[in-house]
């Protein structure tokens, strides 16, 4: 399922705050995306680039495009979410950029996986330098 929201507030690298109209009733809603873990805030820091590259993708009040997967145990929206702007993947682009790490990726997000390689074999962002950085969700 596709929905257009307006984008509130970029709480870390991997979860956004967002405004949505469900049944003629708006309300605010947290997204997790999908396929992928951020460093933390307090991880030095990689969890600060991760969260001011996501900011620097996309601006408050934008609108955005969501293709929600479901929702987590704290209530949040696991989605994909494209700047409607140019439909680019913000996801995709921390994965790229070395900023996140897979995170319950399947198999069938070929995208994923290669991007995470090119990350990685570039030694960009989190892939420079070993470290728990690398898997946010052993850091918890």
């Amino acid at each position: 399922m596709s929905e257009i929201m307006r984008l509130t507030y970029t709480y870390d690298g991997d979860t956004l705050g967002a405004r949505r109209t469900l049944n003629g009733a708006d309300e605010q809603v947290r997204i997790r995306l999908a396929y992928l873990d951020a460093p933390e805030i307090d991880q030095g820091n990689w969890g600060i680039r991760a969260r001011a590259y996501l900011r620097s993708l996309l601006v408050i009040n934008e609108h955005i495009a969501v293709q929600i997967k479901g929702r987590d145990d704290y209530g949040r929206l696991i989605a994909e979410v494209l700047r409607t702007r140019d439909y680019g993947n913000c996801g995709l682009r921390l994965v790229l950029g070395g900023y996140v790490a897979l995170w319950q990726c399947p198999a069938t997000q070929p995208a994923y996986w290669a991007a995470q390689d090119m990350a990685r074999d570039a030694r960009r962002g989190i892939w420079a330098v070993p470290g728990l950085h690398q898997t946010p969700w052993l850091a918890r």
